[in-house]
């Protein structure tokens, strides 16, 4: 188990909050007052993020966060969670019979006239210039039918605020809701709230500003970039939400959270060892994407929290009465036990041709490692496996999380929180 110390210090009062993740604080009796939900991308892996809430549920009758936050499809999560009517147990089981239920035609267009099509559109227009796209926005694939079900399961036209979200901020089931994305004019990362802000937050390369959320903000959060297309909000194009967010904590943590739940799609091995090559001869396009696409969206929860740990060594050396000035914050970061990316190469035989032709193309037949194949993994046996491995993951370290909800009970210190691997 990776033991970072999770500990983060931001700014003095009356210049922004200064938080300080660790043991200390101060709570009321309930698991919830101050718990925030941060769920990170990685595609198809974030239904890994569902399983870890079922059991989470399951266990804490009393479970809702009432901050969420979300990037890329992570969104997807957050969004779902913060309009459904019932209990957060109830929407999480909701949000499980919609991965269960996805496939990859149910996200992206996978007909083979289309892709024949858009792949001639595609290279004509790297040489012409764009001049043969006309209206149309250059992507690799058309993820329509992801707004499409997005509307029928939400129950809202793709531009029009989320009913649900609004209902369940005035019952006081939910605070605030956080989904970022990256405008891709200005190249900062735009983090949409809706909900109960105290402050608005201005940092290099990123901020924040109020939004009713709708379908297009999670389209936009998602849009991986090339992939698909980006999203037109407020008169700027946006895309995927991990492509400028360097800092996934920052939203949960200025929007007052005490303590936050962090669920990465990303596995990580602690034990340093001599890696073997995932490769034979020339290294595939498939691999170079997958290794970008995997630092871009899966490595910024873990250096985040490398950053926090940093930090958290000025405040181990600070006075008594100097720590009065800032408050403290507490982060539990949750991963799978196993690579998603290698995982999702035994489930390549299953999705559509037109795609599977198309990744083999890219080469994903050449590595052990298809991290892209992963991140569009959309088929029922895969997503299935995912979610049983979070519960698994998450009951293999019940005792952990038992102990990091409760302290917002007693308001006990605990002992240092660890993340799962």
């Amino acid at each position: 188990m990776h033991t970072p110390r999770n500990r983060v210090i931001r700014g003095r009062r009356g210049k922004g909050p200064r938080i300080a993740c660790g043991h200390g604080s101060i709570m009321p009796d309930s698991i919830n007052t101050d718990l925030a939900l941060a769920m990170t991308g990685g595609g198809a892996r974030a239904a890994y993020q569902v399983g870890v809430l079922r059991h989470i549920c399951r266990h804490f009758d009393d479970f809702q966060p009432p901050i969420l936050t979300g990037v890329s499809a992570g969104a997807i999560n957050a969004v779902y969670l913060a309009a459904h009517p019932g209990r957060f147990e109830e929407a999480v089981d909701r949000l499980a019979d919609l991965w269960l239920h996805l496939t990859a035609d149910k996200v992206f267009r996978t007909d083979s006239g289309y892709f024949l099509g858009n792949f001639v559109r595609w290279g004509l227009n790297l040489v012409l210039g764009g001049k043969l796209l006309g209206g149309r926005r250059p992507s690799l694939l058309d993820n329509d039918p992801l707004r499409r079900m997005l509307e029928r399961r939400l129950h809202a036209k793709s531009t029009d605020p989320i009913d649900g979200i609004r209902e369940n901020l005035e019952r006081g089931r939910l605070r605030v809701l956080a989904v970022t994305g990256t405008n891709y004019g200005t190249g900062i990362s735009v983090t949409w709230l809706q909900g109960d802000v105290a402050e608005h937050w201005l940092r290099a390369r990123r901020r924040s500003e109020n939004a009713q959320i709708t379908i297009e903000h999670v389209m936009a959060s998602t849009a991986l970039p090339l992939i698909f297309p980006a999203v037109r909000i407020d008169g700027g194009w946006h895309g995927d939400g991990g492509i400028r967010s360097i800092a996934p904590l920052s939203p949960a943590m200025h929007l007052g959270a005490g303590r936050i739940i962090a669920i990465s799609t990303r596995f990580q091995d602690g034990q340093p060892r001599h890696e073997e090559s995932v490769i034979s001869g020339y290294v595939p396009v498939a691999q170079i994407v997958g290794i970008l696409l995997d630092s871009v969206f899966l490595d910024l929860l873990d250096y985040d929290a490398a950053n926090m740990n940093r930090i958290n060594e000025v405040y181990d050396e600070i006075s008594a009465a100097t720590r009065t000035h800032f408050r403290q914050t507490r982060v539990l970061v949750l991963r799978p036990s196993e690579d998603l990316g290698k995982l999702a190469g035994d489930y390549e035989i299953t999705l559509p041709q037109p795609f599977r032709y198309l990744m083999r193309g890219l080469g994903t037949r050449d590595t052990k490692s298809p991290d892209s194949l992963s991140l569009l993994m959309f088929q029922p046996d895969y997503l299935r496996y995912l979610i049983d491995l979070g519960e698994r993951d998450a009951r293999t370290h019940a005792e952990l999380i038992s102990e990091f909800l409760n302290s917002g009970k007693s308001g006990g210190a605990g002992r240092k929180i660890q993340a799962m691997k």
